[in-house]
C-alpha cells in the first residue's frame, strides 16, 4: 500500500507462519511412522531429502555453500541434530500433542541464550506474546489430553523437554551464523550433522522399507526440508524471541492436523487455545497493536 512502511520484521512473520504449519505435517508423517521404523530411521530419512534437495538447489541456484564462521556452523548443525533424534524419539514415546509442546518451550530457552550470546533485547509486546501463544499451545494440548492419556514425565517427556533446550541453542546459532551465512549453507549444516547423529541409530535398529513407509518417511523429509529453509530465511528478519512467538503456532496446526488425519479428539478448550496462541503471535509482532491503532487523521492540507 503507497505510503505505508512496512517494517523489516514484518517480512518474516509469514514465512515463520508457513513454516510452522509444514514443522506440524513433518511431525504428523513422523506419528504415523511410529512402529514401523527406528527412531534413527525417521531421522537419517529426514536429513537425506534434505542433502538431496540442496544437491538440486546448489546447482540451479549457480551457488556455493558459503562458510562464515565454521565453528559456529558446526555447532548449528550439532544441536539441531541433537534435537531432532530426541524429538523424534518423544514424538513415538508420546501423542503429537504433546510431543509437539514439550520441544515447542523451546524459545524460553532460545530467548534467555539470545540475551545472554547475541545482547538480544526482549519487548514488553514480544515478551507478553511469547507467553499468550506459550499458554495457547499449553491449552491446546491439556484440552486434547482429556480425551487421551495424561502426559507422564517419563523417558519420553525428558527426551522432549532435552529437545527443546538443544532447539533453542541451534537456533541462537542460525541466527547469529544469518549476518554472514546464507540459509542454505545453515541447513546445509543441520542435514549433514543431523545425518551423521541419527545413522548409527538407524544401522542399530534397522527396520524393512515398504512403499507405505517410504512414502512417508519422503513426507518427512520434504516438509522438514521446506519448513527449515523458509524458517532459517525468515530468521534473518526477526529476532530469536520473535522467532519463537511465530513458531508457538506449531502445536495448534499439529493439534489440528491429528484431528483430521489421526481421529484425535477435538476438545472446545483446545480451540480456545488455539485462538490465544494466535492472538499471542499477533501481540507478540505487534500486528494487533498496528490493526487496533486508530486511523491517522488527515492533514488538513489542500490536495494540489
Amino acid at each position: 500500500m503507497k505510503g505505508f512502511d512496512v517494517p523489516e520484521r514484518w517480512r518474516g512473520l509469514p514465512l515463520l507462519v508457513f513454516a510452522s504449519f509444514l514443522f506440524a505435517v513433518m511431525a504428523l508423517c513422523a506419528r504415523m511412522l511410529s512402529g514401523l521404523l527406528s527412531v534413527g530411521q525417521v531421522v537419517c530419512g529426514r536429513f537425506v531429502v534434505g542433502l538431496l534437495f540442496l544437491a538440486v538447489y546448489y546447482p540451479a541456484m549457480r551457488r556455493k555453500p558459503r562458510f562464515g564462521r565454521p565453528g559456529l556452523w558446526a555447532l548449528r548443525g550439532i544441536f539441531g541434530g541433537a534435537s531432532v533424534y530426541l524429538y523424534f524419539f518423544c514424538i513415538e514415546r508420546l501423542a503429537v500433542g504433546p510431543a509437539v509442546l514439550l520441544n515447542a518451550c523451546w524459545p524460553i530457552y532460545g530467548s534467555v541464550l539470545g540475551f545472554f550470546f547475541l545482547k538480544e533485547r526482549v519487548s514488553g509486546h514480544l515478551l507478553g506474546g511469547l507467553i499468550a501463544a506459550t499458554v495457547g499451545a499449553g491449552l491446546v494440548i491439556w484440552g486434547t489430553s482429556l480425551e487421551m492419556p495424561a502426559l507422564s514425565f517419563g523417558v519420553g517427556a525428558g527426551a522432549g523437554m532435552l529437545s527443546a533446550v538443544l532447539s533453542g541453542a541451534a537456533v541462537v546459532a542460525m541466527r547469529a551464523l544469518r549476518n554472514d551465512t546464507d540459509s542454505a549453507t545453515v541447513f546445509l549444516s543441520f542435514c549433514a550433522f543431523g545425518l551423521l547423529f541419527g545413522l548409527p541409530f538407524a544401522l542399530a535398529d534397522w527396520r524393512p522399507l515398504t512403499a507405505h513407509t517410504t512414502l512417508l518417511l519422503v513426507g518427512v523429509g520434504l516438509a522438514s526440508a521446506a519448513a527449515q529453509m523458509i524458517f532459517t530465511y525468515a530468521m534473518g528478519f526477526v529476532t530469536t524471541a520473535m522467532g519463537g512467538v511465530g513458531s508457538q503456532l506449531t502445536p495448534a496446526f499439529s493439534w489440528a492436523l491429528g484431528a483430521f488425519f489421526l481421529a484425535e479428539p477435538v476438545a472446545p478448550l483446545a480451540l480456545l487455545g488455539a485462538v490465544v496462541c494466535v492472538a499471542g503471535v499477533l501481540w507478540g509482532t505487534g500486528i494487533l497493536s498496528k490493526l487496533l491503532a486508530p486511523a491517522p487523521k488527515p492533514s488538513g492540507r489542500p490536495s494540489a
